[in-house]
């Protein structure tokens, strides 16, 4: 297994990593030695944040109710 010191998570800054193959679109995936948690490191799509996500939970339960 190949630790890599050079490149760190962004979101964390932890920097002991592995190559994890490829994403669909050809993307180096990573992932954390412990295996829980992967990423890559210029992701094209940004994660939807928290506030978003519960907005989008209300507008649902608003038009379902």
């Amino acid at each position: 297994m190949l630790i890599l010191n050079s490149i760190n998570c962004p979101p964390c800054g932890f920097s002991n990593i592995v190559k994890n193959g490829h994403t669909h679109s050809g993307k180096q995936n990573f992932k954390f030695i412990d295996g829980h948690r992967q990423f890559v490191q210029n992701p094209r799509y940004q994660t939807i944040s928290e506030e978003t996500t519960e907005l989008i939970d209300r507008l649902l339960l608003e038009k379902i109710s």
